[in-house]
């Protein structure tokens, strides 16, 4: 998997700088396609035993996808939601712990990602799903969300979805900021980036500002509890914190 992946960056960065010359149009599709496909990994075997014991079900998401739901327990219900090239078997290590404490856990995989159909896909459509799945299970007390599952959450929260606690896992603050580092990483132009960003908003009608924690995140009125490692090497640190800063009465927990 690993040496399939260098190849592909490897083909990526040779042809990502004649391509930004030449034709920044194709470029930026191409970009667009790299950057709204998922990589579904593999899952371990641990995550195999977390989901053993949960109820499956199926979520219409549109007329042509569906994705997979995962519940355990009994209660009030707690909804788990991953991150990006994630899937809902990453966040059911939470699942034991709080059905012994009294709640019905949720988990999904979002589309594009782990079981779900479709390839390309972005934060509103994982947003979406989080809104079907509220619609689908019931009243939601809590999330717990890892990464752009975040972002999403709060997509969400912003469109209407109404919980009463969450906790939120290496949030970044400007998920936009994401397709300019991928940009960067595979040696496309500012100017591709900036024609991919305006591709990615048409095609969801929904623009990055509207994504970020600055914008979406002073009218929040649910508590939310910060977790981040200082050291992160996916979402920087002073994302979450910046996050926590424009959150009214949020709580930063920083890991060492």
């Amino acid at each position: 998997m690993t040496s399939k992946k260098s190849t592909i960056v490897r083909v990526v960065n040779w042809l990502a700088q004649p391509l930004s010359i030449l034709s920044p149009c194709l470029a930026a599709r191409l970009l667009e396609q790299l950057f709204l496909t998922p990589r579904r990994w593999r899952r371990p075997h641990r995550e195999a035993c977390w989901l053993g014991g949960a109820n499956r079900s199926v979520i219409a998401f549109d007329e042509e996808r569906v994705f997979p739901l995962f519940s355990w327990g009994e209660g009030p219900t707690v909804l788990l939601a991953h991150g990006w090239s994630g899937r809902g078997s990453q966040m059911a290590a939470f699942a034991q712990p709080l059905v012994q404490a009294g709640y019905r856990v949720v988990a999904f995989d979002a589309p594009g990602h782990g079981e779900a159909d479709g390839r390309l896909t972005g934060v509103p459509e994982m947003a979406r799903a989080i809104q079907k799945v509220a619609d689908e299970v019931g009243p939601i007390h809590a999330v717990v969300a890892h990464s752009l599952g975040t972002a999403a959450t709060s997509i969400a929260l912003s469109g209407g979805l109404r919980v009463d606690r969450l906790v939120y896992i290496a949030p970044p603050e400007n998920p936009g900021g994401f397709l300019w580092r991928v940009a960067h990483f595979l040696g496309f132009s500012e100017e591709v980036a900036r024609r991919t960003a305006d591709r990615i908003q048409r095609r969801f009608s929904f623009s990055f500002e509207q994504a970020r924690g600055a914008t979406l995140a002073p009218a929040m009125e649910v508590d939310l509890l910060v977790i981040h490692d200082l050291d992160d090497q996916e979402v920087a640190y002073q994302e979450g914190a910046d996050l926590v800063d424009a959150w009214p009465g949020a709580v930063l927990v920083t890991h060492t």
